[in-house]
């Protein structure tokens, strides 16, 4: 997965989980997508789009490292 592949899938993670409840400390980071796969489904398990971006992050996860 390239760069660019990597960061669409941010900006459309970013734009499905706007209005969820999130960990403001790590904001923006790769952290941010660690925390929400751990403990996002507390409060946001049952809002529209919450498993599409469960899957997103996990994506981006599993890649980011090969690419940097």
């Amino acid at each position: 997965m390239t760069v660019a592949q990597i960061l669409n899938l941010r900006s459309e993670w970013e734009e499905l989980v706007n209005g969820f409840k999130m960990n403001g400390r790590y904001d923006g980071t790769i952290n941010n997508l660690k925390w929400f796969i751990q403990y996002g489904h507390t409060n946001n398990r049952f809002r529209e789009g919450y498993e599409e971006a469960k899957g997103i992050a996990k994506t981006i996860l599993s890649n980011y490292k090969n690419v940097i």
